[in-house]
């Protein structure tokens, strides 16, 4: 390689720069209206949008009124419930229990499983299902996949489905 062959390429590099430099630079200001019309019409659009959503606020509102003037009228007429309903009302159990899938996947710590199960709302604590999975039994052996599981079951429990371990008698 020449002196002047390297010197040519760089006077090239150097020219090439300066034009796309140039085209940029022009180039924006026709796109720049472009945009500017396009932004323009979107406003008007989002602007019928928003006065159509006060109107059906509006008539929402409206009709809440009349429903509650109507529900006030009609609760002063309604006779109390009877006692039978009454009580099947109290025997019904209060099913608090929540039902989530826990999805693991490689790299999942024993402290990540801890607390994706706390914010499923399966356990109350993380941390404590956090070090029952590092004990070195069921550390080594957490199994990847997707595990249904609900807050009514143990630790011990969880533990053994998410490792794949039988229920140890202890």
């Amino acid at each position: 390689m020449s002196r002047s062959s390297i010197r040519a390429f760089g006077i090239a590099c150097f020219l090439i720069g300066a034009s796309m430099l140039l085209i940029n630079k022009f180039g924006e200001a026709e796109s720049e209206s472009f945009n500017q019309t396009e932004y323009e019409q979107k406003i008007t659009k989002l602007e019928q949008q928003l006065e159509n959503a006060n109107e059906q606020i509006s008539l929402l509102e409206q009709t809440k009124e009349l429903n509650n003037t109507n529900k006030e009228t009609s609760t002063n007429s309604q006779v109390e419930p009877s006692k039978t309903e009454k009580k099947l009302e109290e025997t019904k159990p209060s099913s608090n229990i929540i039902e989530a899938t826990l999805h693991i996947y490689s790299g999942l710590t024993a402290y990540d499983i801890g607390k994706k199960l706390e914010d499923l709302g399966i356990v109350k604590n993380g941390l404590e299902m956090e070090l029952y999975l590092a004990k070195p039994e069921y550390a080594k052996t957490i199994q990847i996949g997707q595990f249904d599981l609900n807050s009514s079951m143990s630790i011990e429990e969880i533990a053994n489905i998410i490792t794949g371990k039988k229920a140890s008698s202890e």
